[in-house]
């Protein structure tokens, strides 16, 4: 059995030989490289790992982003399955080869997902919201809509079969959703495994940081990518964890990385988020979901007037959600901040 693995690689000089190394596997294996116009020394790096490691390809491209990068990665692979690996992030030891085993000891399994983890103080950290899929067991889509947890492109062999599927090009948040959704619904059976085999590492500054000054544009890429899975998922059940995963883990999460840098309420962050409540409505949702989002938009944030939280109130109001008058607002719900952790980095609810 062949393995391809596609690595987009972006200013990456400092963390793609560790990446590589990382790469421990006894089957047949090419590494393609997709260098993303990277403006660092990523491209000499590459050029001097390839002179070490005698099955990788370089790919030179203008910057285009990781979906563009996977997807030409996915056009120009040979292997009989392929993964994606981050520059930044790393193999644990043997773990392909495990993965590769179960994958080839069942002819009926189409992806093998494992367990990622960040790490703490010297150890790998599994991710708490994956204990539903650490386990050793095989299912579809319909059994475990829980395997949507596991949502980013690491810790993941696709079968080769998958290799017409691809990243949403036109979206830079969230643009592997769709890809994974699909993958999963194809597959005949996936295989769970409790196992740790991918890590991600964080690197210096937080991703939450960067994120705030692209509130607006992250907002109208998760309703396109929202909209786009749910027309895919048939069954309610799943549409209504997609809404948990997507609604409550993600977006929520981008509102509240927002808030903490920038607190004071404004009408334009509020009809970016009354954009995606609409959004929502569209399709089924979870409960819980919308309401995280109501309470960090309300707890999270500073120095609301009377004409923004009747426009917020009325928004509400329109999709069934009573809210109290404004007077009352003020004396009985802002008094209630949140204390949420503003050193939340969103890589974590995210890479994963």
């Amino acid at each position: 059995m062949k393995i391809s693995i596609i690595i987009p690689v972006y200013n990456a000089a400092k963390t793609i030989r560790r990446a590589i190394a990382s790469i421990d596997t006894k089957q047949n294996y090419e590494i393609i490289c997709i260098n993303d116009g990277s403006v660092d020394d990523s491209k000499f790096v590459l050029e001097q790992l390839q002179k070490e490691y005698k099955n990788i390809i370089i790919i030179n491209q203008e910057n285009q982003g990781a979906a563009a990068s996977r997807n030409v990665g996915i056009a120009n692979m040979s292997g009989d399955v392929f993964m994606f690996l981050d520059a930044d992030d790393e193999f644990l030891p043997s773990r392909i080869d495990f993965m590769a085993d179960y994958y080839q000891s069942n002819e009926n399994v189409d992806i093998v997902i494992g367990q990622i983890a960040r790490e703490n103080n010297g150890d790998w950290q599994t991710i708490y919201s994956h204990e539903s899929i650490k386990k050793l067991d095989t299912v579809n889509m319909a059994q475990c809509p829980e395997m949507m947890q596991s949502i980013g492109p690491g810790a993941k062999m696709f079968s080769a079969k998958f290799a017409d599927l691809r990243f949403d090009e036109d979206v830079v948040f969230c643009e592997e959703h769709t890809f994974i959704i699909q993958a999963y619904k194809k597959a005949r059976d996936i295989q769970l495994l409790p196992d740790i085999v991918y890590g991600y590492n964080e690197q210096v500054g937080s991703i939450t940081d960067q994120l705030a000054n692209q509130f607006e544009s992250y907002m109208r890429d998760a309703e396109k990518v929202r909209a786009r899975v749910m027309d895919t998922l048939l069954l309610r059940e799943a549409r209504i964890y997609y809404s948990y995963r997507m609604d409550e883990l993600i977006v929520s999460y981008l509102i509240q990385a927002y808030l903490v840098e920038h607190k004071i309420v404004t009408q334009q962050m509020l009809d970016n988020v009354i954009s995606y409540i609409n959004e929502m409505q569209k399709t089924d949702y979870a409960g819980e979901a919308l309401f995280r989002i109501i309470k960090v938009i309300e707890q999270g944030s500073v120095k609301w007037n009377k004409t923004l939280y009747y426009q917020w109130r009325n928004a509400l109001l329109s999709v069934g959600i009573g809210r109290p008058n404004y007077y009352r607002f003020k004396v009985e719900v802002l008094p209630k901040r949140a204390k949420f952790r503003s050193k939340m980095k969103l890589k974590q609810v995210l890479k994963r």
